[in-house]
């Protein structure tokens, strides 16, 4: 995998490119167009398998995010965004062709991915083939179906006017009123262009929606079309952590995709890839940013992206890291890395967003397998981060952030790494991990807190709903139990201990954060109001993490309004004020590191490998 940029001034996109060998190479290229918002974070292992398999085949692979999305610049919020979008497809091609040396090139996507493939396809004469999965065919029903997945997920609230569906986000991103028309302007059904020689169209195995009348139609219009049905889109579909590679399904397409005949390209041009360097901008008051797409780690086997202002950091300004969401690529939910970054570098922080191996495009370090969310074992690859941030731009003091999966990764490193200064601990449902947990962390995320409960029960509507059958009374009473039964537990024995004189019992987890507290490490949890992680954090540290209270370095913050992943943009904003407040209160960008503090941390930032030593005590002693 070679990351780099390319595209318009202003308008830059980051790609990466699947080179296969040399010896394999078939002259042919594909470019792999993504869906958009949640369904992009779903199919994105899928992409990346598919990627790698074609690479293996001889074929020039181009993974790529739009403008305005991912990794490459542009807001959240651009307006009028199917134009940017289009146009970046067709600077893909462009850009495959020439780094590549191919005359003609494939175009993949799932999803409204495939849509836009159709569309960026109109009036070229360099797209041989197509290959469609479960396309939008109506955009209107696409727009419809977008809204209903936002509302289903908890980050929307009902459309109450007009006025209101312009402004309505959908799959995780604000769309504004031009571009909601004009994604429901599309129907593909109306086009009449041939706009390849050849389709391959896959419909969905869950809820197929048309997928046979488009191949009839594109076949109509002089393409060469083929229908089949294959298994495996509900499961690539499915949440990022639970998703399963369709392999089946991708080496049909692999195989489809294959240009007649075996043919092997000799003299291969030498690839022409440009540096991977971008210009981005920070939100309002929009200050220029400077993004690189970097490779590390044993045999460059992961990938990140470092954002930083114009001008070298002081050595004393802590580097921001962000880890891993649950099973999302380094983005984030909602593409909250990307902005988050950005803000915290324009405001003189390094940042860095990352992929732990196994996760989104990190690759696998031997003896680790893929999707392994709650691994104290990536706790290697974190610490490898540092090292290289140290290594390339002499940061000796860091921060990390985390979401869910990312917020215990930040926890089980700063307990173990001195040069943590500070952690960012969102919505984090366990910092105790054990092999066969993830069913039990998978119903706690769908069960809401007591609190949320608790106010719930005030709503008439709420009992409503619960007498027509519509809410499961049953689990969410087993839940509020089980919360009930720990905490009652906990204060026993706290009780027995003082009846003897013996200092309250403390969990594991509260010995760590009592322990990171003390060293000078700066905590800063966040949580939804609504979020059952709530329940298990105030189960380690009390009500409102009451026994933190003596720690000044420790803060806990609720947030109403907020989904599990922050979802709503309001609650966005709110949660990039949290963090940028306090990095901003705890280390002032540009201020000078204690000399006492440099010789402290020497040694652990004099080794230039790309690991640190005290990650084997990790699975031997995880909390002492």
């Amino acid at each position: 995998m070679i990351p780099f940029t390319f595209g318009p001034s202003g308008k830059q996109l980051v790609g990466i490119h699947h080179a296969p060998a040399p010896a394999r190479a078939l002259g042919a290229g594909v470019v792999l167009c993504n869906p958009i918002g949640y369904e992009a974070m779903c199919a994105h292992r899928a992409y990346r398998h598919l990627a790698r398999r074609l690479a293996a085949d001889g074929f020039d692979v181009l993974r790529f995010d739009y403008y305005g999305t991912g990794d490459s610049s542009g807001p959240n919020d651009e307006p009028s965004r199917l134009r940017a979008w289009l146009d970046s497809i067709r600077a893909a091609v462009d850009e495959l062709r020439a780094i590549a040396g191919v005359s003609s090139v494939d175009l993949f996507g799932v999803r409204l991915g495939g849509t836009l493939a159709v569309l960026a396809a109109g009036g070229r004469r360099d797209i041989r083939s197509l290959v469609l999965w479960a396309p939008p065919i109506s955009g209107r029903a696409y727009v419809r179906q977008a809204r209903a997945l936002q509302m289903l997920q908890g980050g929307g609230s009902p459309v109450q006017s007009a006025a209101d569906a312009d402004r309505a986000p959908a799959l995780g991103y604000p769309f504004d009123a031009p571009t909601l028309r004009e994604l429901s302007a599309i129907d593909l059904l109306a086009l009449r262009d041939r706009v390849a020689e050849r389709a391959l169209v896959l419909p969905r195995d869950d809820l197929p929606a048309g997928e046979k009348e488009l191949a009839a139609h594109l076949k109509d219009c002089g393409i060469e079309t083929e229908f089949r049905a294959v298994t495996g889109y509900a499961r690539m579909m499915d949440h990022p952590e639970t998703a399963d590679v369709p392999t089946a399904a991708l080496d049909a397409i692999a195989v489809w995709l294959r240009p007649p005949g075996e043919r092997v390209v000799p003299g291969r041009p030498p690839s022409r890839i440009r540096p991977a360097v971008l210009t981005a901008w920070s939100q309002p008051p929009r200050r220029a940013v400077r993004e690189e797409a970097l490779t590390f780690g044993d045999g460059d086997r992961l990938v990140g992206i470092l954002a930083e202002r114009d001008g070298a950091a002081s050595v004393g300004t802590p580097a921001v890291v962000f880890l891993n969401a649950g099973a999302n690529h380094r983005v984030g939910p909602n593409r909250l890395y990307v902005s988050l970054a950005r803000e915290l570098a324009a405001r003189g922080y390094p940042a860095f967003r990352f992929d732990v191996g196994g996760l989104g495009d990190g690759g696998l370090a031997p003896g680790m397998t893929e999707n392994q969310v709650y691994s104290k074992a990536s706790v290697a690859d974190v610490q490898a981060a540092l090292t290289f941030l140290t290594n390339i731009r002499r940061v000796q003091r860091f921060v990390l952030v985390g979401i869910c999966s990312g917020g215990f990764l930040a926890f089980h490193t700063s307990h173990l790494d001195v040069r943590i200064v500070g952690q960012v601990v969102i919505n984090s449902q366990t910092f105790e991990w054990r092999k066969g947990d993830s069913l039990q962390l998978s119903l706690r995320r769908n069960y809401k807190s007591t609190r949320y409960y608790l106010q719930a029960l005030r709503r008439p509507a709420v009992w409503r709903i619960a007498l027509r059958g519509k809410l499961d009374v049953r689990g969410v009473a087993r839940t509020l139990r089980r919360r009930a039964t720990t905490k009652v537990s906990l204060r026993l024995r706290n009780l027995a201990s003082r009846l003897r004189g013996l200092p309250e019992q403390r969990t594991d987890v509260e010995r760590v954060f009592r322990e990171v507290s003390s060293r000078g490490v700066r905590s800063l949890l966040v949580y939804s109001s609504n979020d059952g992680g709530l329940d298990m954090i105030e189960e380690h540290l009390g009500s409102g993490a009451r026994s933190m209270r003596a720690y000044p370095t420790f803060r806990l913050e609720i947030v109403d309004g907020a989904d599990h992943t922050f979802t709503p943009p309001e609650a966005q904003c709110r949660l990039n004020d949290l963090i940028v407040r306090f990095v901003e209160s705890a280390w002032p960008a540009d201020a000078p590191v204690p000399v006492d503090l440099v010789a402290n941390l020497h040694h652990a930032t004099s080794d230039s490998s790309d690991t640190y030593p005290e990650t084997e005590a990790l699975t031997a002693a995880p909390y002492r």
